[in-house]
C-alpha cells in the first residue's frame, strides 16, 4: 500500500514558532556580541559612547523579522553582554532597546497594513535610536548641565553616527533575505 505523502498537510504546532523564535534570538545574541568585538570598523568612543553600527544591524534585522518583544529581548541580551564584558558602555541599553521598539512597532504596522513594505521599518531604527535613546543618554550622563542643549545635540549626533549605517545595513540584509525567501513568516 503506497501512501502519496504530498496531499498529507503538516502539522505546526505553536511550541514550533516559539522554539524557532528562542533560537533565532539566542543566536542573533551571540552574532551580535561577536560582532561587536570583531568589529571590522573599529568602534570607537567619544563621550562614554562606543559608536557601533552592528548593534542597530541586529535592531532592523530583529524587528522586522521575529517581532517587537524578541527584538527587545535581542538587544537588551546584546546590550548586557557587552557591557558586562567592558566593550559596550550603559549607553548600550537605551540605545539599543529604543531602536527595536521603534523598528518592532513599524514592522508591526507594516505587517498589518502595508506587507510588501515591510523591509523599510528597519530604516526607522535611527528614530528610536537617535531621539529617545539619544535623549535618555542626555538625561543619564549629561555632557556638561542637564539644561545645555548642546549636550542633547552632542549624544543625537553619536548616536546618528552608530544607528544610520548600522539601520542600512540591516535594509540591505533584509531585502537579499526576502529574495532568498527567509521572511517573517517563518517565525510567526
Amino acid at each position: 500500500m503506497s501512501e502519496n505523502r504530498s496531499n498529507v498537510k503538516e502539522i505546526v504546532f505553536p511550541s514550533d514558532f516559539l522554539t524557532k523564535k528562542v533560537a533565532a534570538i539566542a543566536i542573533f545574541i551571540a552574532v551580535g556580541l561577536v560582532l561587536s568585538f570583531i568589529n571590522p570598523f573599529a568602534y570607537f568612543t567619544i563621550f562614554g559612547t562606543k559608536i557601533n553600527p552592528f548593534a542597530h544591524f541586529f535592531n532592523a534585522i530583529t524587528g522586522v523579522l521575529i517581532g517587537l518583544t524578541s527584538s527587545c529581548i535581542t538587544a537588551l541580551g546584546i546590550a548586557s553582554l557587552r557591557f558586562s564584558l567592558s566593550i559596550g558602555t550603559i549607553h548600550a541599553f537605551h540605545g539599543g532597546i529604543t531602536g527595536a521598539v521603534v523598528v518592532g512597532t513599524i514592522s508591526y504596522f507594516l505587517r498589518k497594513n502595508y506587507p510588501k513594505y515591510l523591509e523599510f521599518a528597519a530604516l526607522a531604527e535611527p528614530i528610536g535610536t537617535v531621539f529617545l535613546g539619544g535623549t535618555i543618554g542626555h538625561l543619564i550622563a549629561p555632557i556638561g548641565t542637564i539644561f545645555t542643549v548642546e549636550s542633547l545635540y552632542i549624544y543625537w549626533s553619536l548616536f546618528a553616527l552608530s544607528s544610520i549605517p548600522g539601520a542600512i545595513m540591516g535594509f540591505l540584509v533584509l531585502v537579499v533575505l526576502k529574495r532568498a525567501k527567509i521572511t517573517w513568516e517563518d517565525f510567526f
